[in-house]
């Protein structure tokens, strides 16, 4: 399983080409994130002002639907914090959480375009970072 970080998702909801052949490329793979990552983007989506607000917001519960969900629950707690607690450089807690349930629930591979996402020194995961996309 695979998992796709906020900026991923951001440039499949924002239709960019080079985050479709990913996808692509990804075929027959289960692709996951996390409730983390889903509520990271809505409320960008619920933030934003503007006549397209339902249009995003309808385009995410599209996505949700296609994506395996992993929860925070106290095994990805566990492991987010054991994560953390031996990486060598800092980031956010909600990087950690994500790594924690990606781990936890059974993912091999983290996919983000994030730059600075900390490759966690004691997990089974592979950090993949690509680089950035552009719109449209």
């Amino acid at each position: 399983m695979k998992g796709l970080d906020t900026p991923v998702l951001l440039a499949l909801l924002e239709g960019t080409p080079r985050a479709r052949a990913l996808v692509h490329a990804l075929a027959g793979e289960e692709l996951a994130t996390t409730e983390v990552n889903l509520f990271e983007i809505e409320l960008l989506g619920r933030r934003e002002r503007g006549a397209g607000k339902e249009r995003r917001l309808q385009a995410l519960e599209r996505l949700r639907r296609k994506l395996t969900v992993l929860p925070i629950d106290e095994e990805t707690t566990r492991r987010a914090a054991t994560l953390a607690a031996s990486a060598r450089q800092s980031a956010p807690e909600g990087t950690w959480l994500c790594l924690g349930a990606a781990e936890a629930h059974g993912c091999t591979e983290w996919i983000t375009s994030a730059a600075g996402m900390p490759p966690p020194s004691s997990s089974r995961i592979k950090v993949t970072t690509i680089e950035r996309w552009k719109s449209k």
